[in-house]
C-alpha cells in the first residue's frame, strides 16, 4: 500500500530561504502543550505560537529546518496532548536524540512526547484517520483554582434551574448529563455541521463524520467533572467548542434536545445552537495516523 499524495503545500512549505535538497531528514513528532500563554498552533507575527516555538528549537539543534508542519491548527488557549507534527532537516538527528534535544531546548510549557523518522515531505495533515478532542466542564458553587486552565467553571448561573432542592455533588443536580448524551448522539454519524463553526469560518464543505461523541461524569475520578470527548474525521473552527456549549444548554435544559437534530437540517444557522464554549476547556487527546511516512 502505497503514500498518499503529498499535499502541494507540504512542499512550499520547505520555502523560509531554504531549498528543498538542503533538507533530506524528515521529523515526526507527538508535542504536548499548555495552551494557556499561547496564541494558538499557527504562526503570528508578533505573537507566541507553538508553532514558532518549535522550530526555533529544531533550528538550534539542525542549523536549517522547515517550518512545523501539525495536524491541527488549535486556538489560543486550547492544549494538546497529542498533536502530530512534521518537519524536514538538515541534520541527521536519531529520534530519541530529537526528543531529548528539543525537550532540553523548548520553554516548560511545551514536551516532545515521541519522535521517529519520516520521509522529509510527509505532512501528516494529509494522513488523518480521526482526531479526539475533550472538552472538560467543572461545576460546583465554587471556583476550583487548580482546574481554572483546564475546565470550564459551571457555577449555579450556568447550571439547572434551581428547585429548591439544595444541590450535591450529585452530578444531576447540576446538569442533565442524559439530556446532554441524548443529544450528542444525534451528531454521530456523516452529517453538514454547517450551523456548527464559527462566523469567520467560509470554507465550502462543511460535511464532516463524527465516530463518537461521549458525556463521561466524573471524569479523572473527580464527581464535579465532565468530560465530552468527540471524535471525528476532521473539524471547523471553533466546532468542538460550539459543539460543547449548546450541549451546555442542552444540559441545563436552557435547549431541548431536538436542538441537536434541528442544528443539522438544510438551512440550520449558527445562532440555534449554545455559545461557544472558552478555549481554555479544550484538549486535542489524541490524532490517530495512515502512519504513511516513508515512501
Amino acid at each position: 500500500m502505497g503514500r498518499p499524495p503529498i499535499p502541494q503545500d507540504s512542499v512550499s512549505s520547505f520555502s523560509d530561504g531554504v531549498l528543498v535538497a538542503e533538507l533530506p531528514y524528515g521529523v515526526a513528532v507527538r508535542v504536548a502543550y499548555d495552551g494557556t500563554n499561547f496564541s494558538g498552533w499557527q504562526r503570528q507575527p508578533g505573537q507566541r505560537t507553538v508553532q514558532d516555538c518549535l522550530h526555533a528549537a529544531a533550528l538550534s539543534m539542525a542549523g536549517k529546518c522547515s517550518k512545523m508542519r501539525g495536524c491541527s491548527r488549535t486556538d489560543a488557549g486550547v492544549h494538546a496532548l497529542g498533536q502530530e507534527v512534521s518537519f524536514a532537516s538538515a541534520r541527521k538527528i536519531e529520534p530519541q536524540g530529537w526528543r531529548r534535544g528539543l525537550n532540553k531546548a523548548l520553554p516548560d510549557d511545551i514536551s516532545i512526547q515521541d519522535a521517529s523518522e519520516c520521509d522529509a515531505e510527509y505532512d501528516p495533515r494529509g494522513d488523518v484517520t480521526s482526531k479526539l478532542y475533550r472538552y472538560l466542564l467543572r461545576v460546583g458553587p465554587s471556583r476550583n483554582p487548580l482546574t481554572r486552565f483546564r475546565a470550564w467553571h459551571i457555577g449555579p448561573r450556568l447550571a439547572l434551574p434551581y428547585t429548591g432542592t439544595p444541590r450535591t455533588a450529585d452530578m444531576q443536580t447540576w446538569l442533565d448529563t442524559d439530556a446532554m448524551q441524548r443529544a450528542a448522539d444525534h451528531w454521530v454519524g456523516e452529517h453538514d455541521f454547517q450551523a456548527m463553526r464559527s462566523a469567520s469560518d467560509d470554507r465550502e464543505n462543511t460535511i464532516r463524520r463524527m465516530d463518537s461523541i461521549s458525556i463521561r461524569s466524573g471524569f479523572g475520578d473527580e464527581p464535579s467533572c465532565v468530560a465530552i470527548d468527540v471524535r471525528g474525521n476532521a473539524f471547523m473552527k471553533n466546532m468542538v467548542r460550539i459543539l460543547a456549549g449548546t450541549l451546555l444548554d442542552i444540559g441545563r435544559h436552557h435547549l431541548p434536545v431536538s436542538r441537536a437534530k434541528e442544528m443539522l437540517a438544510p438551512g440550520a444557522q449558527r445562532s440555534q445552537g449554545g455559545p461557544t464554549a472558552p478555549a481554555h476547556g479544550l484538549t486535542l487527546v489524541s490524532i490517530d495516523l495512515g502512519r504513511y511516512k516513508t515512501t
